[in-house]
């Protein structure tokens, strides 16, 4: 059965940007129930004109936790985006392979989960195993959370 290894993010914090904020859209995008599984690093770089970047990286290794908020992120975005995600951002191998997602890091900052390729949260997604059926098993899931939700109101 498929399953989701690793779960990775990195963002980049300019010198106009407040780091706390930064670290606080990543915590967004993990959510609560992760943030006790992960590890966070920050390494000094320099910019293109010299300013100061610092690069956050976050890795979430629990097995659990990483499918948990990668399904979350799935359920936030719309259809169009979840197939461009599986189909033109995925990268597959023989025993698994990628998914690349990148957010909207004022968005994630607010609370919610766009996608965006200008200056964004970076996410990777390990995966283990078909990602096509991974894909099935996860969308048959959102499927289902999806009626629960829209039933419950």
């Amino acid at each position: 059965m498929p399953k989701i290894e690793e779960l990775s993010i990195q963002v980049l914090c300019h010198a106009t940007e407040d780091l706390k904020k930064v670290f606080k859209a990543v915590e967004n995008v993990l959510g609560p129930e992760s943030l006790n599984k992960i590890s966070i690093s920050t390494e000094k770089l320099e910019g293109h004109y010299g300013d100061p970047v610092t690069l956050v990286r976050a890795f979430l290794l629990d097995q659990e936790a990483s499918e948990k908020v990668f399904s979350r992120i799935l359920l936030s975005l719309p259809p169009t985006d979840r197939e461009e995600l599986w189909s033109e951002r995925s990268q597959k191998g023989k025993h698994g392979g990628k998914l690349y997602i990148r957010l909207d890091k004022q968005a994630a900052f607010l609370g919610y989960i766009k996608s965006s390729d200008k200056d964004p949260v970076k996410i990777v997604v390990q995966v283990r195993g078909n990602i096509d059926a991974l894909r099935k098993r996860i969308e048959a899931k959102l499927t289902n959370l999806g009626e629960d939700i829209m039933g419950d109101q």
